[in-house]
């Protein structure tokens, strides 16, 4: 008995031994072949399927802290997908690579399908992006046009001398050539126009922000003109603008017939009357935008080089003709929605000074101009009537100002130093102070220069460079005729109460 148990014990024994020994032979052979840091845990097998997870829960345990940090490193990487989710298949055991994929990919649907689920609130904003898609798609059909005459200017039947005078606005002549001809304004007629216009408004008879809409009869006019239909709608100020930008005759009728009270013939005695008020006394205006015989049936509007001189000065003082005058183009929509670019008709803009005034043209009147000008502290206003075309006009208008430009004297020149000026209320008493544009004379003119110490208060905010300090005055035969601006060439500080209480027990002053 004893011997038969003997030999069940010896043969358990070889067959643990037995056992034993092909698993550690087996487990040292697939540690030999093992990544040393795998980012996918499992190797594959023949089938190229992922081979099951270890049995042994102490070495899962080691397989999932080693490669927990690999795999959420992988996992960030993964868009739409979420660390704490996948964290959580960790914890759950789900080391098989495949089943994490398989987790990421539904994680990734499931995100996806929330980022595509839409709300009733979020319907309705892409509504509304919908709309403003059309809007922009609508927005972009519509044309950018530049505004073309129904009547192109052309050929000037006008066969008689042309009629010039050019002088400073304070009377000085510098050109003079049959001044005193009697001539055909055509579309110069318009600056009358608007002066009348803003003399009502400055009375309080009109407002720049009248509403002002077409009529059958002021829409459709031949010639220059606003691309409108009866019924459109405009500013008085729109208007004005259009009328010495571009030359709307339309628009020059309208502003006449909303002035004169429904009566354009009103309105054209106003302009007549404000004609003999200025000294025009060869002037006289039929109709309120220089039209010829042929559109009117009435006579044309009359009158000479001279007088347009003294329209053209009184103009070049409104500061609100200067700056309408000077602008390059203006842009306006159509009845079609379409934005129209009417641009100035003066080609000389911002040349030899240039910020003005006005053209015109019929054929009967040939090409007239009539330009104002700043050189530094001269303001010229030149007139040319009966030019055969627009070239001819412009460039017997850039011989001229490159005459005038030759026969300036610079008495000053910018930035020149004018002396100390004194300042109240600073931490300097005196500041230097500088000229802030050139300052002329025509050849051998009788100018004098007088100097107004402005005594400017630095309280509060002190006084920076740049800042006017005091102004020259240029005189002729004793009457000022242009001033220029004395700036500050330095800074100051304004004075503390305690500074101000120093200087008064000091010098008595503040």
């Amino acid at each position: 008995m004893i011997n038969r148990t003997k030999s069940i014990m010896v043969f358990i024994i070889f067959i643990t031994v037995l056992t034993f020994g092909t698993g550690v032979k087996n487990r040292n052979s697939q540690n030999e072949t093992a990544p040393v840091n795998p980012v996918i845990i499992k190797s594959k097998n023949k089938s190229g399927k992922y081979e099951d997870a270890e049995e042994n829960a102490d070495k899962k345990k080691k397989h999932s802290l080693k490669n927990k940090k690999n795999i959420e490193k992988e996992l960030k990487n993964n868009k739409g997908q979420s660390t704490e989710t996948d964290e959580t298949n960790l914890s759950n055991g789900n080391e098989n690579p495949q089943n994490v994929d398989a987790n990421n990919l539904n994680n990734a649907k499931n995100v996806k399908n929330e980022e595509n689920e839409v709300t009733p609130n979020e319907k309705l904003d892409n509504k509304d992006q919908n709309k403003k898609k059309k809007k922009d798609k609508t927005d972009k059909e519509k044309k950018v046009i530049e505004a073309e005459d129904k009547e192109i200017e052309g050929i000037s039947k006008y066969g008689g001398p042309v009629h010039k005078f050019i002088a400073t606005r304070e009377g000085k002549v510098l050109k003079a050539e049959g001044e005193k001809e009697k001539h055909p304004t055509a579309s110069l007629a318009k600056v009358m126009n608007i002066i009348v216009a803003l003399d009502e408004i400055d009375k309080g008879n009109a407002s720049l922000d009248d509403e002002v809409c077409f009529t059958p009869d002021t829409a459709y006019l031949k010639g220059s003109w606003l691309n409108v239909r009866h019924g459109d709608c405009f500013t008085l100020e729109t208007l004005l603008k259009a009328e010495i930008i571009y030359s709307a005759n339309n628009a020059a009728y309208l502003v006449a017939k909303h002035i004169g009270k429904g009566n354009i013939e009103n309105f054209v005695a106003l302009m007549n009357e404000k004609a003999q008020e200025l000294g025009m006394t060869d002037t006289v205006f039929y109709t309120p935008a220089g039209l010829p015989t042929s559109m009117t049936g009435k006579q044309m509007d009359i009158s000479t080089a001279y007088d347009l001189y003294l329209m053209g000065r009184k103009a070049s003082e409104d500061d609100r003709i200067k700056e309408w005058s000077s602008q390059l183009q203006l842009e306006l929509s159509n009845p079609n929605g379409d934005q129209v670019i009417y641009k100035n008709r003066n080609a000389l803009l911002y040349r030899y000074g240039i910020y003005g005034l006005k053209t015109g043209f019929h054929a009967d009147a040939g090409y007239n101009l009539i330009l104002t000008s700043r050189l530094g502290n001269l303001e010229i206003v030149s007139v040319t009537l009966g030019n055969r075309t627009d070239i001819e006009r412009n460039d017997d208008q850039k011989v001229e100002f490159t005459r005038i430009e030759d026969r300036l004297q610079v008495i000053y020149t910018v930035g020149k130093e004018m002396g100390e000026f004194k300042v109240l209320n600073g931490k300097k008493k005196e500041l230097k102070g500088v000229i802030s544009d050139n300052v002329y004379q025509i050849d051998n003119s009788n100018y004098t220069f007088r100097i107004n110490d402005l005594n400017v208060d630095a309280d509060q905010k002190g006084i920076e460079k740049g800042e006017k300090i005091a102004m020259l005055e240029v005189l002729d035969d004793g009457n000022i005729v242009s001033k220029i601006e004395i700036v500050a060439g330095e800074d100051t500080e304004p004075l503390s109460w305690f500074g101000k209480i120093l200087r008064m027990i000091s010098f008595g002053l503040v």
